[in-house]
């Protein structure tokens, strides 16, 4: 292993670049700090890589701890028999947060399915099961303890008891029975190594898609809006990721890229920095005419962000707001970067005029819309600084597609 130092901090693309000057044979493998890869690992990149129409190979990326599912099952009430409304929602049990002392495995847990949306009283958060619950925890170290908080329904009508179990996996823990206005407390302590044969694991990458509007989502990720906000997690592998596939855009925390593809459209641009330079190394090299493809049996495990962090921050937002834009303007229709842009302006004054709103209002807000203007007018001045240079870039490729753009919306989403 030959160990590359550099004097500042040049970001993922300049990074590997360097690395790459440093690099013999006819194979790169990309492989990022915060991951381990499966023994197997390299022999299924290169086998993967050797049909001659293949430029790139994508790795199947799981997170990098495994989860275990809790179902939570119960007898139902409706909401309007304990506060006579005509609300007949399904109302199972009122649990709170499940914490957890470690930070992180708190910060992971994903309530799953048959869950109505979170409710907020006094700093502490409960969600109505609505019978059939399920949570999956996340064991992080090898002792993982885990406290759960179920309320009983909030009337005095003393026949309306809740009861039911919670399981591991199909496999009973515990029964309980309360008594309306009370409370049931369970805590937990899973042991990660005892409980291997219930572990499941979340692919947080199985290469990439890349949407209409020039935004890419990685394949295993999902989203839903709950209260306004956007909650980010992962699906279950699967049989649907253990299937071999072509894709247009592969993710570098793990990827095989033949040298033959860098001598023909050269490595990472480096103006991204970090964000979307493997979605834009990835469209150069289908644009001329070189395939990419996901391997399911390729498995590395990720700590996902360990890098920027999880939280929202003002780089992040910077990154992603301005590499977007660079993204639309080398590689889409120039009417769709003109739509993009004029969006991006206005995300950028609504942030600017609502920092300002919530002055005087609302502090936590303002710090909120603070960092978003502060990422986004940072995104601004960096990506008008360097647009004759991505202009020139988009002119210099469009006359070298072998795929055209047309050719190339058949596989957005």
């Amino acid at each position: 292993m030959k160990l590359i130092k550099l004097s500042e901090n040049k970001g993922f693309a300049a990074g590997n670049n360097e690395g790459y000057k440093h690099a013999v044979g006819e194979l790169i493998l990309l492989l990022n700090s915060d991951t381990i890869a499966d023994q197997n690992w390299i022999h299924e990149m290169v086998a993967a890589a050797s049909d001659q129409k293949v430029g790139i190979v994508a790795s199947k990326i799981l997170l990098n701890v495994p989860f275990v599912e809790v179902s939570i099952s119960s007898t139902i009430a409706q909401q309007s028999d304990f506060d006579e409304s005509i609300d007949f929602s399904p109302r199972g049990v009122l649990l709170e947060n499940i914490s957890s002392s470690n930070t992180l495995a708190q910060e992971r847990i994903w309530y799953k399915s048959g869950f109505s949306e979170p409710t907020i009283l006094k700093d502490i958060t409960t969600r109505w099961s609505t019978g059939e619950a399920k949570i999956l925890l996340p064991l992080v170290d090898e002792v993982n303890d885990f406290s759960f908080i179920i309320h009983g329904y909030p009337t005095h009508n003393n026949q309306l008891i809740s009861s039911g179990s919670i399981s591991i996996k199909n496999e009973p823990v515990v029964k309980f029975s309360i008594s309306p206005n009370s409370i049931f407390r369970k805590n937990f302590t899973i042991h990660r190594t005892a409980s291997k044969h219930r572990h499941i694991w979340l692919v947080q990458n199985a290469g990439n898609i890349v949407l209409k509007d020039g935004y890419s989502k990685d394949i295993g990720s999902v989203t839903r809006i709950i209260n306004k906000q956007v909650d980010e997690f992962y699906e279950q592998d699967s049989a649907f990721f253990c299937r071999k596939r072509n894709l247009v855009a592969a993710c570098g925390a793990g990827m095989l890229i033949k040298r033959a593809v860098i001598n023909d459209i050269s490595f990472f641009n480096e103006h991204y920095f970090m964000y979307y330079e493997d979605i834009d190394l990835s469209l150069r090299a289908w644009r001329q005419g070189w395939d990419i493809i996901f391997a399911p049996k390729a498995i590395i495990k990720h700590d996902h962000r360990a890098t920027t962090g999880r939280a929202e921050s003002a780089f992040l937002i910077s990154m992603i707001e301005k590499n977007h834009l660079f993204l639309l303007l080398t590689n889409f229709p120039i009417r769709i970067f003109l739509k993009h842009y004029i969006l991006f302006l206005f995300r950028l004054f609504d942030s600017i005029l609502r920092q300002f709103a919530f002055r005087f209002k609302r502090w936590d807000l303002f710090l909120i819309w603070r960092l978003r203007a502060s990422g986004r007018l940072s995104a601004f001045f960096s990506f008008h600084s360097q647009l004759l240079i991505f202009i020139n870039i988009r002119y210099w490729w469009s006359t070298r597609d072998k795929r055209t753009y047309n050719q190339l919306e058949q596989h957005l989403y």
